[in-house]
């Protein structure tokens, strides 16, 4: 049996593929997870945030003091 967490905390295995594998189900058998499906796009959004998640969060982690001065005068104007 798998293990449901790994060591970060995160559910395990690929999410991307867990959400279109359910929606393939769905067009079949309506399970009533995802009503009339993720869509295209929708699905697009979520496999370009899934592979460049992890990279983008380390950039931002690693400048976040600059941008927060950034974000604060931005939010002031």
């Amino acid at each position: 049996m798998k293990r449901v967490k790994t060591s970060r905390f995160d559910i395990s295995g690929n999410s991307f593929f867990r959400v279109i594998r359910f929606n393939l189900i769905n067009m079949l058998l309506p399970t009533g997870n995802y009503r009339m499906g993720t869509g295209v796009r929708p699905g697009l959004i979520l496999l370009l945030l899934h592979w460049l998640g992890r990279p983008l969060f380390k950039v931002l982690i690693h400048y976040e003091p600059y941008l927060h001065r950034i974000y604060q005068k931005l939010r002031k104007q």
